[in-house]
C-alpha cells in the first residue's frame, strides 16, 4: 500500500510540475489563475474542448487583453460575461492580466474541427465574399483570409461554432465595447442560418 501511495504521489507530482514549467513567465496571480480559474473552462493550454467556451490558443495579446480588461470593468456586459467573467477577473491586477494575455497568446492552437459540410460551404463563400446583395463586407477584409486574426481582432479559425453563433447575438445587443461597434453593423444584416454557415466554415479551418 505504501508502495502505491508513492507511486500515485510520484505521478501527481510530475503532472504539477508539467503544469508549472508551461507558466515559466507569469507572476504569482498570473500563474495562480491560470491554474486555477482559466483551465477550468478554457483548457491549461487555451484549447477549449467545451464548445460554449472560446478557444484562447492564439489570439492576439493585445485583444486577449482588451477582452479581461472589458471584463474587470464591466464593459462586456452579455449575460455570459457577467456569470462568467465578471468574478474571476475583478481582482486581476493590469500586469496580471498582461501575463495572462501573453501566455494564451503564445499557446498553439489546436486544429479546426469540421463542421456541417452543407453549412460550411456557404459559410465559405460569405467568409470570403461577403453578400453583395445586403451589403455585408467579406470577414477575411478584417479576420484574415485563413480567419487567423490581428494583434486586436480576434482569431476565428478553429473556434467553436457554438460560441461563435452565439456571440454573434450578443453583437446584436450591444453588450460588447470597442470594435464590437464595428461588428454589430455588420451582423445586423446577417440571418440565423448565414451565421450557422459561417461558424460552421470557421470551426473547420
Amino acid at each position: 500500500m505504501k508502495i502505491l501511495m508513492k507511486s500515485f504521489s510520484g505521478i501527481w507530482g510530475v503532472f504539477f510540475a508539467l503544469i508549472l514549467a508551461q507558466l515559466p513567465a507569469l507572476g504569482q496571480d498570473a500563474n495562480h489563475t491560470v491554474t486555477t480559474v482559466c483551465s477550468k473552462c478554457h483548457g491549461m493550454d487555451g484549447n477549449s474542448t467545451v464548445s460554449r467556451y472560446p478557444k484562447l490558443a492564439g489570439q492576439g495579446r493585445e485583444y486577449l487583453s482588451s477582452q479581461l480588461k472589458a471584463f474587470r470593468d464591466h464593459s462586456r456586459r452579455d449575460p455570459d460575461a457577467h456569470t462568467s467573467m465578471w468574478g474571476p477577473t475583478q481582482s486581476l491586477t493590469d500586469g496580471a492580466i498582461s501575463d495572462i494575455s501573453t501566455y494564451f497568446s503564445t499557446r498553439k492552437p489546436s486544429p479546426g474541427t469540421p463542421g456541417n459540410a452543407k453549412l460550411a460551404e456557404k459559410g465559405k463563400v460569405i467568409y470570403e465574399r461577403g453578400i453583395e446583395s445586403k451589403k455585408v463586407p467579406a470577414c477575411a477584409w478584417c479576420h484574415g483570409q485563413q480567419a487567423q486574426g490581428t494583434p486586436i481582432i480576434p482569431r476565428l479559425a478553429g473556434q467553436h461554432a457554438e460560441y461563435l453563433v452565439k456571440q454573434i447575438k450578443v453583437f446584436h445587443g450591444n453588450y460588447r465595447p470597442g470594435l464590437a461597434v464595428t461588428m454589430k453593423a455588420v451582423v445586423d444584416k446577417l440571418s440565423n442560418d448565414e451565421a450557422e454557415q459561417v461558424a460552421a466554415y470557421v470551426q473547420g479551418l
